[in-house]
């Protein structure tokens, strides 16, 4: 029982990861002179080091990238270093 709520969870949270994901990085609108993403948080030109690194010509902060960041990552490691910490030793 606990092994199907479990996949459940990490389906669920894949599911919401991709969607969120494909909003943020791949959807874009520009109303008004302004530049926003799937999400609707407002896009700036990126620093240069974000071009170099990630190829992107707008992004919504520094703050919201950070959030991206932990939410991906931590999300991930997550699911794999403590929902399915036991059944990984098996």
């Amino acid at each position: 029982m606990m092994k199907k709520i479990k996949k459940i969870i990490t389906t669920v949270y894949f599911i919401v990861l991709l969607i969120g994901g494909f909003q943020a990085y791949f959807v874009t609108s520009f109303k008004d002179g302004i530049w926003k993403d799937g999400l609707g948080r407002i896009l700036y030109e990126s620093p240069g080091i974000i071009k170099f690194f990630h190829f992107q010509d707008k992004w919504p902060c520094f703050y919201w990238w950070l959030f991206d960041m932990v939410y991906f990552w931590g999300g991930i490691s997550f699911i794999v270093f403590v929902l399915w910490k036991n059944d990984l030793k098996d």
